[in-house]
């Protein structure tokens, strides 16, 4: 069983209504975990064994990179000298949106509508500010780009080597 949930000591979660996947070697221990699943609140959705790394790797994305990127923008606004709290309508309705209407609807922002300038100025902010993230910074424009656009993922070298260029503004 693996519940669908973040769990840390510093904030403890409730299970009521995650989903829990399921994978048994037999019927009687996939029933076993659905009982216990059920006994603690849970949705039991079933897994298949061969389908275990890719459910985990979902729930990997979902919950431990969302994390990862918040931090990116955590650092971003420590810079401007804004805390994390000012973010959080704009990551808790971004979150909804992406519940309600799936990711490729919820998206908004200059990538989705085509700006960039915009996307180039702020890949200028994060190499002076968080140059450790750039790396980053990169992949997540180009998979965004691939969101918005509906195209087919190309290896991260290639789509790098072909971004567009730009000069950065004059630091002087």
């Amino acid at each position: 069983m693996h519940p669908l949930m973040t769990i840390t000591r510093a904030a403890p979660a409730s299970f009521d209504g995650c989903a829990a996947a399921i994978a048994g070697t037999t019927q009687r221990g996939s029933e076993v975990g659905r009982k216990l699943a059920m006994s603690l609140g849970m949705r039991p959705i079933a897994v298949a064994e061969g389908d275990r790394a890719a459910y985990h790797a979902a729930a990997s994305v979902a919950a431990n990179f969302l994390v990862t990127v918040l931090g990116l923008a955590e650092d971003m606004a420590a810079t401007v000298g804004v805390d994390r709290g000012a973010f959080l309508p704009l990551v808790e309705t971004a979150f909804r949106n992406w519940g309600e209407l799936g990711a490729s609807r919820a998206l908004t922002g200059p990538i989705a509508r085509g700006d960039e300038k915009t996307v180039a100025l702020q890949r200028f902010a994060v190499e002076q500010r968080c140059p450790q993230s750039l790396f980053l910074f990169d992949a997540l424009v180009e998979a965004t780009r691939d969101l918005a656009f509906n195209r087919t993922a190309q290896p991260v070298e290639f789509r790098f080597a072909s971004s567009t260029s730009f000069d950065p503004p004059s630091t002087r």
